[in-house]
């Protein structure tokens, strides 16, 4: 089975519950708790790449609030994780993780894990999104995966965002 066929089948049949509550068992599929160390969150994304293109995850103790800086290293670049003076945060480092890996890789949220407090991603080749985008379309495929921006907000959401936003998708999903 090629390794988009499970997510060809759940854009095939996105209005099928049964069809999405099995793609949550995906082992593709990289689950986020929001308390999640944020080392392990980079761990996890490297679990899913090859080994030469992994990152390199650095924990160096600094003396400001947070108490960590994350530094994240490959052949071609360096990058320190730009947290807030006083906490580190998931959404900085998945989207510390997708700058390091781009363009070669991309990461998508999962949307179908909205409103949880563990969220899912997918982390597959640049050239696999686009197979995906052009046999589905740009709208439907980032409706199910969105990719992750510099600007993505996602474990720092409030309530009333995360409600709004599930109540806007059931809407869509039903004009599907």
């Amino acid at each position: 089975m090629s390794t988009l066929q499970p997510i060809i089948h759940v854009l095939q049949h996105s209005s099928d519950e049964d069809v999405i509550e099995q793609f949550f068992e995906y082992e593709s599929l990289i689950w986020i708790d929001w308390r999640e160390d944020e080392g392990d969150v980079i761990h996890y994304f490297n679990d899913q790449l090859p080994e030469p293109h992994q990152i390199q995850c650095k924990i160096i103790q600094i003396d400001k609030p947070r108490g960590v800086d994350i530094v994240l290293s490959s052949d071609e670049r360096t990058l320190t994780i730009p947290f807030a003076d006083d906490r580190t945060d998931r959404d900085s480092a998945v989207r510390a993780m997708e700058e390091m890996i781009a363009p070669q890789y991309q990461i998508r949220w999962f949307m179908e894990s909205l409103g949880s407090d563990t969220l899912a991603f997918l982390l597959l080749s640049t050239e696999q999104w686009g197979e995906l985008e052009n046999q589905f379309g740009k709208e439907k495929l980032e409706f199910h995966f969105q990719p992750v921006t510099s600007e993505s907000a996602m474990f720092s959401l409030d309530m009333d965002d995360v409600f709004t936003l599930v109540e806007t998708r059931q809407k869509a999903r039903t004009s599907e």
